[in-house]
């Protein structure tokens, strides 16, 4: 009995000194994990790879020769061609068309119908500028007033013809100090 009292002690023992030694082990563990986060040893591994990789570099220097990885020469970008413009033009006018209603999409059709995209451009260049619209908006403004008083002074009676001819006038009036800007101060067309 002496001997089973004896073997229990001795395995009580190794079970606290094993327990101890783990505890032990855990906390150099742990103390090993911090001291590696702490930035001032980030910055020691940082420069012993840097190290490691100049050691490398100069151990692959033979002669004169160092071996650098092969660069191809960036190819030539090609611009795109005034078709493959259209098409992708048109590729993604059909995908966005794609998630609109019936109402919208047939709306879309119209106006992105090529006949009436290039009215709409020379339209645009030409007659719809915004200098000259501006400019026939106030003449009409102004003038059609004035004429409106003086018809109402002298008793006449006014058709309605009156403030389409004056934004007409106002418009002329306008293309040509949009003409006279552009050709003789060499200033570009449309919005100041």
């Amino acid at each position: 009995m002496a001997d089973n009292e004896k073997l229990r002690d001795n395995s009580a023992e190794r079970l606290e000194y094993s327990k101890g030694e783990l505890e032990n082990a855990q906390k150099e563990r742990l103390k090993s994990l911090e001291k590696e986060r702490r930035p001032d040893n980030r910055n020691e591994r940082m420069e012993s790879a840097k190290a490691e990789l100049e050691q490398q570099f100069k151990g692959e220097k033979q002669g004169n020769k160092v071996r650098q990885p092969k660069q191809s020469a960036p190819a030539p970008i090609k611009k795109a061609t005034q078709k493959q413009k259209e098409d992708t033009y048109r590729k993604t006018l059909q995908t966005i068309q794609k998630d609109m209603n019936p109402v919208e999409r047939t709306f879309s059709k119209i106006i992105h119908n090529p006949v009436v995209e290039k009215t709409s451009e020379v339209v645009g260049n030409t007659v719809a500028r915004p200098a000259q619209l501006l400019a026939g908006a106030l003449a009409a403004l102004i003038l059609t007033a004035v004429v409106y008083i003086i018809a109402k002074h002298y008793g006449y009676l006014l058709s309605g013809f009156e403030w389409i001819a004056t934004f007409l006038i106002g418009w002329v009036i306008g293309l040509v100090v949009d003409w006279v800007r552009v050709g003789l101060l060499g200033k570009k067309a449309g919005p100041a």
